[in-house]
Protein backbone atom coordinates (compact mmCIF):
# COMPACT_ATOMS: atom_id res chain seq x y z
CA UNK A 1 0.00 0.00 0.00
CA UNK A 2 1.60 3.50 -1.03
CA UNK A 3 1.81 5.70 2.06
CA UNK A 4 0.09 9.24 2.15
CA UNK A 5 1.39 12.27 4.16
CA UNK A 6 0.17 16.02 4.92
CA UNK A 7 2.41 18.80 3.47
CA UNK A 8 1.70 22.38 4.04
CA UNK A 9 2.79 22.82 0.22
CA UNK A 10 5.06 22.31 -2.56
CA UNK A 11 7.98 24.24 -3.81
CA UNK A 12 8.29 25.96 -6.94
CA UNK A 13 10.39 22.98 -8.29
CA UNK A 14 7.38 20.16 -7.26
CA UNK A 15 9.10 19.37 -4.19
CA UNK A 16 8.03 18.32 -1.43
CA UNK A 17 10.01 18.02 2.48
CA UNK A 18 8.65 15.36 5.08
CA UNK A 19 10.36 15.86 8.63
CA UNK A 20 8.89 14.90 11.97
CA UNK A 21 6.77 11.98 12.68
CA UNK A 22 6.11 10.98 9.40
CA UNK A 23 9.73 11.07 8.82
CA UNK A 24 10.27 8.50 11.10
CA UNK A 25 7.22 6.70 10.10
CA UNK A 26 8.66 6.33 6.29
CA UNK A 27 12.72 6.00 7.41
CA UNK A 28 11.84 3.25 10.76
CA UNK A 29 8.49 1.68 10.29
CA UNK A 30 7.91 1.43 6.01
CA UNK A 31 11.85 1.62 5.71
CA UNK A 32 11.76 4.32 2.55
CA UNK A 33 14.62 4.22 0.12
CA UNK A 34 14.92 6.60 -2.73
CA UNK A 35 12.85 6.06 -5.85
CA UNK A 36 9.60 4.75 -3.09
CA UNK A 37 6.36 6.18 -4.27
CA UNK A 38 4.26 8.02 -1.72
CA UNK A 39 1.21 10.26 -1.51
CA UNK A 40 0.88 13.60 -1.00
CA UNK A 41 -2.00 16.13 0.75
CA UNK A 42 -0.96 19.69 0.92
CA UNK A 43 -2.94 22.10 2.90
CA UNK A 44 -5.65 22.90 0.16
CA UNK A 45 -6.83 19.42 -0.49
CA UNK A 46 -5.30 18.52 -3.44
CA UNK A 47 -3.28 14.80 -3.57
CA UNK A 48 -0.07 14.41 -5.30
CA UNK A 49 1.87 10.79 -5.98
CA UNK A 50 5.51 11.76 -5.01
CA UNK A 51 8.77 9.68 -5.56
CA UNK A 52 11.38 9.87 -2.77
CA UNK A 53 14.57 11.43 -4.20
CA UNK A 54 16.52 12.38 -1.24
CA UNK A 55 16.60 11.05 2.44
CA UNK A 56 19.37 12.97 4.85
CA UNK A 57 19.02 13.36 8.65
CA UNK A 58 15.77 13.97 9.97
CA UNK A 59 14.70 15.19 6.59
CA UNK A 60 12.96 13.50 2.94
CA UNK A 61 12.53 14.98 0.04
CA UNK A 62 10.14 13.74 -3.04
CA UNK A 63 9.15 14.69 -6.17
CA UNK A 64 5.66 15.08 -7.17
CA UNK A 65 4.81 12.98 -10.53
CA UNK A 66 1.10 13.08 -10.83
CA UNK A 67 -2.07 14.61 -9.52
CA UNK A 68 -4.96 12.75 -8.42
CA UNK A 69 -8.44 13.10 -8.85
CA UNK A 70 -10.75 11.23 -6.14
CA UNK A 71 -14.84 11.73 -6.26
CA UNK A 72 -16.07 13.93 -3.68
CA UNK A 73 -18.75 13.20 -0.74
CA UNK A 74 -21.35 15.75 -1.62
CA UNK A 75 -22.59 15.56 1.73
CA UNK A 76 -20.82 17.04 4.85
CA UNK A 77 -22.22 14.41 8.05
CA UNK A 78 -21.29 15.44 11.75
CA UNK A 79 -21.44 12.47 14.10
CA UNK A 80 -22.46 13.18 17.24
CA UNK A 81 -21.17 10.13 19.14
CA UNK A 82 -21.63 9.18 22.72
CA UNK A 83 -18.51 8.16 24.84
CA UNK A 84 -18.22 4.73 25.36
CA UNK A 85 -16.45 2.01 27.53
CA UNK A 86 -12.72 0.92 26.87
CA UNK A 87 -11.24 1.22 23.67
CA UNK A 88 -14.69 1.54 21.89
CA UNK A 89 -14.42 5.64 20.98
CA UNK A 90 -11.14 4.78 19.55
CA UNK A 91 -12.45 2.44 17.12
CA UNK A 92 -15.25 4.69 16.14
CA UNK A 93 -12.92 7.49 15.36
CA UNK A 94 -10.94 5.51 13.22
CA UNK A 95 -13.99 3.55 11.22
CA UNK A 96 -15.41 7.11 11.49
CA UNK A 97 -13.02 9.08 9.41
CA UNK A 98 -12.18 5.82 7.25
CA UNK A 99 -16.28 6.40 6.29
CA UNK A 100 -16.13 9.74 5.07
CA UNK A 101 -17.48 11.71 7.76
CA UNK A 102 -16.57 15.49 8.20
CA UNK A 103 -16.63 15.73 11.80
CA UNK A 104 -16.60 14.01 15.25
CA UNK A 105 -18.74 15.26 18.54
CA UNK A 106 -18.07 13.13 21.54
CA UNK A 107 -21.05 13.16 23.87
CA UNK A 108 -22.18 12.66 27.40
CA UNK A 109 -25.72 11.43 27.67
CA UNK A 110 -27.35 10.48 30.48
CA UNK A 111 -26.55 7.04 30.29
CA UNK A 112 -22.60 7.65 29.81
CA UNK A 113 -20.71 5.33 31.71
CA UNK A 114 -17.32 6.98 30.80
CA UNK A 115 -15.93 9.72 32.92
CA UNK A 116 -13.47 11.81 31.43
CA UNK A 117 -13.52 15.16 33.81
CA UNK A 118 -10.22 16.52 34.07
CA UNK A 119 -9.20 14.49 30.70
CA UNK A 120 -10.66 16.06 28.45
CA UNK A 121 -7.88 17.53 26.46
CA UNK A 122 -5.47 14.85 26.32
CA UNK A 123 -8.78 12.45 25.39
CA UNK A 124 -8.96 14.96 22.80
CA UNK A 125 -5.77 15.30 21.38
CA UNK A 126 -5.48 11.03 21.19
CA UNK A 127 -8.82 11.22 19.25
CA UNK A 128 -7.00 13.43 17.04
CA UNK A 129 -4.48 11.97 16.43
CA UNK A 130 -6.15 8.38 15.64
CA UNK A 131 -8.42 10.48 13.01
CA UNK A 132 -4.85 11.76 11.88
CA UNK A 133 -3.55 8.34 10.99
CA UNK A 134 -6.91 6.92 9.94
CA UNK A 135 -7.02 9.96 6.91
CA UNK A 136 -3.30 8.63 6.14
CA UNK A 137 -4.45 5.05 5.55
CA UNK A 138 -7.44 5.80 3.98
CA UNK A 139 -6.37 8.19 1.82
CA UNK A 140 -8.64 11.07 3.08
CA UNK A 141 -8.00 14.48 1.95
CA UNK A 142 -8.55 16.10 5.22
CA UNK A 143 -8.09 15.13 8.26
CA UNK A 144 -11.92 15.15 10.50
CA UNK A 145 -11.96 17.39 13.64
CA UNK A 146 -12.22 15.92 16.63
CA UNK A 147 -13.86 18.51 18.95
CA UNK A 148 -14.20 18.76 22.70
CA UNK A 149 -16.69 16.78 24.58
CA UNK A 150 -20.24 18.16 24.80
CA UNK A 151 -22.97 17.44 26.67
CA UNK A 152 -25.99 16.53 25.05
CA UNK A 153 -28.05 19.26 26.30
CA UNK A 154 -25.87 21.35 24.22
CA UNK A 155 -25.04 19.07 21.14
CA UNK A 156 -28.58 18.96 20.97
CA UNK A 157 -29.40 22.82 20.28
CA UNK A 158 -26.28 23.19 17.82
CA UNK A 159 -27.58 25.14 14.49
CA UNK A 160 -28.14 21.95 11.52
CA UNK A 161 -29.79 21.67 8.48
CA UNK A 162 -31.43 18.27 9.40
CA UNK A 163 -30.22 16.66 12.53
CA UNK A 164 -31.11 12.55 12.90
CA UNK A 165 -31.14 10.97 15.86
CA UNK A 166 -30.99 7.01 15.82
CA UNK A 167 -33.12 5.23 18.54
CA UNK A 168 -33.89 1.62 19.44
CA UNK A 169 -37.73 1.90 18.94
CA UNK A 170 -39.29 -0.05 16.31
CA UNK A 171 -42.12 2.92 16.12
CA UNK A 172 -39.09 5.56 15.42
CA UNK A 173 -39.18 6.21 11.38
CA UNK A 174 -37.46 3.71 9.76
CA UNK A 175 -34.25 4.73 8.30
CA UNK A 176 -33.71 3.36 5.26
CA UNK A 177 -37.66 4.81 3.67
CA UNK A 178 -36.56 8.10 5.38
CA UNK A 179 -33.32 8.43 3.45
CA UNK A 180 -35.16 7.23 0.32
CA UNK A 181 -38.25 9.60 0.70
CA UNK A 182 -36.36 12.74 2.01
CA UNK A 183 -34.50 15.17 -0.28
CA UNK A 184 -30.84 14.79 -0.12
CA UNK A 185 -29.00 17.11 2.32
CA UNK A 186 -25.90 18.23 2.12
CA UNK A 187 -25.33 18.35 6.21
CA UNK A 188 -26.49 16.10 8.64
CA UNK A 189 -26.34 15.67 11.88
CA UNK A 190 -26.00 12.09 13.30
CA UNK A 191 -26.98 11.61 17.26
CA UNK A 192 -25.30 7.88 18.48
CA UNK A 193 -26.37 7.34 22.25
CA UNK A 194 -24.11 4.93 24.45
CA UNK A 195 -24.69 1.45 25.55
CA UNK A 196 -27.55 2.13 27.54
CA UNK A 197 -29.60 3.95 24.65
CA UNK A 198 -30.93 7.47 25.18
CA UNK A 199 -33.22 8.12 28.01
CA UNK A 200 -37.06 8.85 27.39
CA UNK A 201 -36.56 12.39 28.35
CA UNK A 202 -33.44 12.76 25.76
CA UNK A 203 -35.48 11.15 23.08
CA UNK A 204 -38.71 14.22 24.33
CA UNK A 205 -35.95 16.96 24.15
CA UNK A 206 -34.88 16.00 20.62
CA UNK A 207 -37.87 15.79 18.96
CA UNK A 208 -39.09 19.55 20.41
CA UNK A 209 -35.85 20.48 18.85
CA UNK A 210 -36.83 19.41 15.58
CA UNK A 211 -34.30 15.68 15.10
CA UNK A 212 -35.59 12.85 12.83
CA UNK A 213 -35.90 10.27 15.68
CA UNK A 214 -35.43 7.23 13.60
CA UNK A 215 -34.92 3.46 14.13
CA UNK A 216 -32.03 1.44 12.29
CA UNK A 217 -33.76 -1.82 11.22
CA UNK A 218 -35.33 -5.23 12.05
CA UNK A 219 -31.74 -5.39 14.82
CA UNK A 220 -30.82 -3.63 17.69
CA UNK A 221 -27.23 -2.41 16.91
CA UNK A 222 -24.15 -1.96 19.58
CA UNK A 223 -23.60 1.28 20.21
CA UNK A 224 -20.14 0.75 18.62
CA UNK A 225 -21.37 -0.48 15.49
CA UNK A 226 -24.40 1.74 15.31
CA UNK A 227 -21.71 4.81 15.20
CA UNK A 228 -19.87 2.75 12.37
CA UNK A 229 -22.18 1.91 10.25
CA UNK A 230 -25.63 4.20 10.39
CA UNK A 231 -22.54 6.92 8.70
CA UNK A 232 -22.07 5.01 6.54
CA UNK A 233 -25.35 4.14 4.97
CA UNK A 234 -26.32 7.87 5.38
CA UNK A 235 -23.00 8.55 3.09
CA UNK A 236 -24.16 5.94 0.59
CA UNK A 237 -27.74 6.91 0.14
CA UNK A 238 -26.90 10.43 -0.06
CA UNK A 239 -22.91 11.05 -0.60
CA UNK A 240 -22.31 10.37 -3.93
CA UNK A 241 -23.68 11.72 -7.36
Amino acid sequence: MVAQFFVDSAGSDNSIIITGKDFYHLTTVRRASLGDAIQIIDNNGMQYHATITQIDDGKIVATITEKLHYPDIHVQCTLCAALLKGKKFDLVIQKAVEIGVKQIIPVVTQHTIPDVSGKEDKKVERWQSIASEASKQCLRKEVPAVHNVMPFEDVIRLPKEIGIMAHADPKAINLRNFLKEQVKHNNVMLLIGPEGGFSKKEVEIARQYDWFVLYSGATQLRAETAAIVLPAIILYEWGYE
